[in-house]
């Protein structure tokens, strides 16, 4: 397996393609400068199909099938996307996480019992 030359980041959008003439959604798993993955139905391409994709914002993207196996494939750009394409198709799940609230010194913070319901509280 040969070693990528640019980052990828994790995505999850929609996007139209279009193979052999033929449109069909899938959704953009991972992305980079020079390439991505996407999520298809069953073997709607095949290694060495040329794929254009229209994503979100009018972005479009062309290049060749470099891999498929069922329902993913693997996509060589033709042109290289700009890093600031990258980032808005993509998400870096680390920073996406929802941040544990903390104390003033950094600490993570207990989780709160659940609040038992108005009418069975005792006063």
């Amino acid at each position: 397996m040969t070693r990528r030359n640019n980052d990828r980041l994790d995505s999850d959008r929609q996007v139209e393609c279009r193979a052999d003439g033929q449109p069909f959604h899938a959704v953009l798993y991972n992305v980079s400068v020079t390439g991505c993955m996407i999520e298809m139905p069953y073997n709607r391409v095949s290694e060495g199909d040329r794929l254009f994709i229209k994503a979100e914002g009018n972005i479009r993207m062309a290049g060749k099938v470099v891999w498929q196996d069922e329902r993913n494939a693997g996509v060589h750009f033709d042109q290289p996307l700009h890093e600031a394409v990258v980032r808005f198709l993509g998400y870096d799940p680390v920073k996406s996480e929802m941040l544990m609230p903390t104390d003033r010194f950094g600490r993570p913070l207990p989780k709160l019992p659940r609040a038992a319901p108005a009418h069975a509280r005792a006063w």
